[in-house]
């Protein structure tokens, strides 16, 4: 994937490309955290070559090599992936099973008394509730950290229905 495109003006060679590139030597301890945009899951995304990757997978195969199999992921040892860490020394190929326990170490595995898939508390479902028709729906995805859709769900109990 870093490897330079031939074909158009910037293919492969635009500003966000070489912030990633100049940025892979990074030595800090701390997160470096992604300045451009990002996915509504939180992590950074770059064009490249016609495709939108991820941002941190770029950077995990510009100092770490390709993927041992297309199946690894580019895995957080800080876990601030989805608040859009691309800290060279914070990422490494990890299979599926090792991410998902990497998560769990970190607490930011997606689970709840709903299961896999549960992202919210039965608290923080409830609380939700309470808002509702107190401030806007975008207000409420961006202060509990999930979607406009997430938070519609709640209110007609399309999903969580369970709580409160």
């Amino acid at each position: 994937m870093p490897a330079k495109g031939q074909d158009g003006p910037n293919k492969g060679n635009g500003a966000v490309v070489r912030w990633l590139r100049e940025h892979a030597s990074y030595q800090g301890g701390e997160c470096l955290m992604w300045p451009f945009s990002r996915v509504r899951n939180g992590y950074g995304h770059v064009g490249y070559l016609g495709k939108l990757v991820y941002a941190h997978r770029f950077m995990c195969e510009l100092v770490n090599g390709p993927p041992p199999t297309p199946e690894h992921h580019a895995s957080h040892s800080c876990g601030k992936g989805r608040q859009g860490c691309v800290n060279p020394r914070h990422l490494e190929w990890k299979t599926a099973s090792e991410n998902h326990l990497e998560r769990r170490r970190h607490g930011t595995a997606a689970t709840s008394i709903w299961g896999a898939k549960g992202k919210l508390s039965r608290d923080t479902v409830e609380a939700i509730r309470r808002l509702e028709g107190l401030t806007t729906n975008m207000e409420l995805a961006r202060r509990f950290d999930v979607s406009v859709d997430t938070i519609r769900r709640i209110f007609t109990r399309e999903t969580y229905n369970d709580a409160a």
